[in-house]
């Protein structure tokens, strides 16, 4: 072998191989004494020859400026199956959510009407639109999953205090009320959005709605102009 064979990470390295024949018996003259002879010739097997030519593209690699990790196929195929895992488990996910949200919309039908004085109303995966002219309108609840609801109770008569039990998964809710309403908030938030523009009112007969609940991934509006005096 020519040259000096150095170590580097716990392998030795040749600067230049020569093969001989592994039935040759070697001989050094007096001009190769600079020569040394590391092993006796042998034959070489594929998998040496895949270590040599890994050890070629790694020297390669390091003169242009590469890191060797680009150039590992078994770390891009790591990246891969990570990627491909994540991508199963989002297709997973979303598949048992809508399969969740078509049973619960059989076994909880949306209950009210135009006229109802309490309603249930459940938007999976739908929407629900209801203007209320109920005339002694008390309230009820509004779950919205992956769907809608809008409810405009302007025209409806408030009893004095109503409650209204909301909750919104991935979906929305939106409520009107009559002009002059107090409104109380007891409404949680978690990661949704929550927004209720009802100025105080100065009647002392105005009707009060209570609301309770939460809103998660989603979003709940609640309005209400100021009475006229």
């Amino acid at each position: 072998m020519d040259g000096a064979v150095r170590e580097r990470g716990g392998e030795h390295l040749v600067h230049a191989p020569m093969l001989v024949d592994e039935r040759e018996t070697v001989e050094l003259r007096r001009r190769e004494v600079h020569l040394e002879v590391v092993s006796g010739a042998r034959a070489i097997l594929d998998r040496q020859l895949d270590r040599i030519r890994e050890r070629l593209v790694q020297q390669g690699a390091d003169r242009v400026g590469l890191h060797t990790p680009m150039l590992d196929r078994r770390g891009y195929a790591g990246s891969v199956r990570v990627l491909r895992a994540l991508l199963l488990f989002k297709v997973g996910f979303w598949a048992g959510t809508l399969t969740s949200a078509a049973v619960l919309k059989r076994a909880f039908p949306s209950r009210g009407d135009a006229d109802s004085d309490e309603i249930r109303l459940v938007a999976i995966l739908d929407g629900v639109a209801i203007k209320s002219r109920a005339q002694a309108f008390r309230g009820g609840s509004m779950f919205s999953w992956l769907g809608g609801i809008a409810v405009d109770l302007r025209e409806a008569q408030l009893e004095q205090h109503v409650h209204l039990e909301l909750g919104s998964l991935f979906g929305g809710i939106a409520i009107r009320l009559p002009a002059g309403t107090r409104v109380e908030s007891e409404l949680r938030a978690l990661a949704g959005g929550i927004a209720i523009n009802a100025p105080a009112s100065e009647l002392d007969d105005a009707p009060t709605v209570r609301l309770s609940g939460f809103s998660a991934f989603g979003g709940i509006a609640v309005s209400a102009k100021l009475a006229e005096s």
